[in-house]
C-alpha cells in the first residue's frame, strides 16, 4: 500500500533535516549542505518507495544506501569535495533507531522477567533486523568506492564525454 503523497513529503522534509543537522555536525561546508538534505532525502523515500510497494527493510535500505553512495560519489566531482562529506550525514536518517529501541526494551524484559517465548522471538528478530540494516548501510556506502577502486569519476566512461585509452580494471 502507497503512502499518502503527503506523508511522503514529510519524510523527505524530516530525513533531509535530519542528514543536514548531522551535517552540520560533522563540519561539512556550508556550500554543501542543501546537496547532504537532498541526498538524504532522496536515499530516504527511495526505501519508503521500496517499502509501500511490498519490499523488505534489509534490501531497500541496501538499495538506498547503494544509492547515497553512487550520489556522494558524482557530486565530488562535481564540487570537488570527498565523497565521505555528502554520504555519511545522508544515511544517518536510516540508521535503525526503532529497532535498536525494541530489542533494547525486549533484553530488559528478558532480564527483569525471565524469557517468555514470545518476547525472546521479537528481541532476536528487532536485533537481527537492526544489525542487518547497520551492516547493509556500511556495504552500500561503501560498494561504489569498492567497485571502481580508487578509480576518479573522471575515469569511468558513462559520465565522461571523452574515453581513457586505458581499459578499465
Amino acid at each position: 500500500m502507497m503512502p499518502g503523497l503527503e506523508a511522503f513529503f514529510e519524510a523527505a522534509f524530516w530525513s533531509a533535516a535530519t542528514a543536514t543537522g548531522f551535517a552540520v555536525l560533522f563540519h561539512v561546508p556550508h556550500r554543501s549542505l542543501p546537496l547532504v538534505a537532498l541526498l538524504g532525502a532522496l536515499g530516504y523515500c527511495l526505501r519508503v518507495a521500496w517499502l509501500a510497494h511490498g519490499g523488505s527493510i534489509v534490501p531497500g535500505t541496501l538499495l538506498a544506501s547503494c544509492s547515497i553512495g553512487v550520489g556522494s560519489m558524482v557530486l565530488s566531482y562535481f564540487i570537488h569535495s570527498p565523497a565521505v562529506v555528502y554520504s555519511m550525514p545522508a544515511v544517518i536518517p536510516m540508521v535503525p533507531g526503532t529497532y535498536a529501541y525494541k530489542t533494547m526494551i525486549g533484553l530488559m524484559q528478558i532480564a527483569d522477567n525471565g524469557a517468555t517465548l514470545d518476547v525472546l522471538i521479537q528481541t532476536v528478530n528487532n536485533g537481527l533486523i537492526t544489525g542487518f540494516i547497520l551492516v547493509v548501510l556500511a556495504i552500500g556506502v561503501s560498494i561504489p568506492n569498492l567497485l571502481l577502486r580508487g578509480r576518479s569519476i573522471r575515469e569511468i566512461r558513462w559520465l565522461s564525454a571523452k574515453k581513457s585509452d586505458s581499459p578499465p580494471v
